[in-house]
């Protein structure tokens, strides 16, 4: 890939390559990053990539995101086992709201849910991990979708010149997550999760 991507970048006139060298240091820092397939033709690349039709996708008419949480697991026991078991920081997990959901999304809260038990299930099969960061606190810019679709769980309206800030029902839910240091709610009842999500979240503000 960097050889093909050094000579379409001479093609294209540049001096050198789109795709930046990492230094020794950098490399050292860049261990394995994780993400399921989606269907894309990757010009730079030369490949084609797939997606199980099995697996769940969130809201496709505004784009993919895949609900595959086996595979961050099985990708934390493959740097187990080939790296040699380093620290791991997983600094981004989560989904867009579900178009339909709006402030009760509870596609979310079972996304983030369904990756919190593979990744307890890692931890105990012994794979180092130090950390994990939920995407995202807020909503906020989304590379080329802009503001058209929320990766938060604090809605911002970006028409209020405050900016004001709404906890969502997943908020409410993974605060009591890191409360009780447990994936304490199932999310199996919907229409009882959702009243009390609701209620609990109705009214306040950060």
């Amino acid at each position: 890939m960097k050889d093909r991507l050094l000579e379409k970048s001479k093609d294209e006139g540049r001096i050198r390559s789109r795709l930046p060298e990492f230094t020794k240091e950098e490399t050292k820092l860049l261990k394995d990053e994780y993400t399921s397939n989606v269907p894309i033709d990757d010009l730079d690349g030369g490949f084609v990539t797939s997606m199980d039709p099995k697996w769940k996708q969130i809201d496709p008419p505004r784009g993919y995101v895949v609900v595959n949480p086996e595979a961050l697991k099985e990708h934390l026991n493959y740097i187990k086992e080939e790296y040699g078991n380093p620290k791991v920081m997983i600094t981004e997990n989560g989904c867009m709201d579900h178009l339909e959901e709006g402030m009760n999304d509870l596609t979310r809260i079972e996304f983030v849910q369904a990756h919190l038990v593979v990744l307890a299930q890692a931890i105990e099969e012994g794979c180092n991990v130090i950390g994990y960061t939920l995407w995202s606190l807020m909503d906020n810019f989304e590379w080329t979708k802009g503001y058209t679709l929320r990766f938060g769980i604090y809605h911002i309206d970006f028409n209020d010149p405050e900016l004001k800030r709404t906890p969502k029902a997943s908020a409410s839910w993974y605060k009591k997550v890191i409360k009780d240091r447990a994936i304490n709610v199932l999310v199996e009842d919907k229409n009882a999760i959702s009243e009390h999500f609701q209620q609990e979240v109705h009214g306040a503000e950060i």
